[in-house]
């Protein structure tokens, strides 16, 4: 895939997206609190209370009497309406949509952050897949000239030092096509990784 189809899927499935995401929508929240400022607000209240009092040398009603016969109770209704409260709200709804710009921008970096990587990804799975490719090529080439060596070394046609030459860079290109292959599985993996699939060497 492409690193647009690549990137398209990691959108929906990179939790470092997810979470940017969640953030953008609580500002959205703290806006309509800052705003709830401008709103009246209307306030219940209750309560109940009783007490008991003696004074020293004169006769007072017994305990029980005295928290029967001052027992009260009160309920009450607050209306606040907002008229000037030094422009608070209108300092806090602004400060709210300034953190949700803030909070945009950095989703948009996450994005970029994001793009980029899959980017580098996916042109360090070509590089690898092209490397695989060409380090076959070499061995290839390699273990010919090994052959062709090694038949001319019993012929006498070649010294010791060009069989051992010719060995090495057989056993040389062996190794790179070792280390290109799972360079190549690493990087198919890492693609793999950002779809959102399981890792499977």
């Amino acid at each position: 895939p492409s690193p647009d189809q690549i990137y398209a899927e990691a959108l929906g499935i990179k939790p470092e997206i997810a979470a940017q995401m969640l953030r953008l929508k609580g500002t959205e929240h703290s806006i309509k609190i800052a705003q709830a400022g401008n709103y009246p607000t209307l306030s219940l209240s209750g309560g109940m209370g009783t007490n008991y009092y003696t004074t020293s040398g004169f006769k007072a009603d017994g305990f029980g009497s005295q928290l029967k016969n001052n027992f009260s109770q009160y309920i009450g209704l607050n209306l606040n309406v907002p008229i000037f409260n030094r422009f608070q709200t209108r300092n806090n709804i602004r400060n709210a949509r300034i953190t949700q710009e803030n909070q945009q921008l950095a989703l948009e970096n996450t994005k970029k952050t994001l793009y980029q990587d899959i980017q580098k990804v996916y042109y360090n799975a070509l590089n690898a897949q092209a490397k695989e490719k060409a380090s076959q090529q070499a061995v290839a080439t390699a273990n010919d000239a090994f052959h062709l060596t090694q038949a001319k070394y019993e012929n006498g046609k070649a010294t010791i030092t060009e069989f051992n030459e010719a060995k090495n860079n057989y056993l040389k290109s062996e190794s790179d096509l070792v280390q290109a292959r799972y360079e190549n599985i690493y990087q198919k993996a890492l693609i793999e990784f950002y779809r959102g699939k399981n890792l499977n060497f």
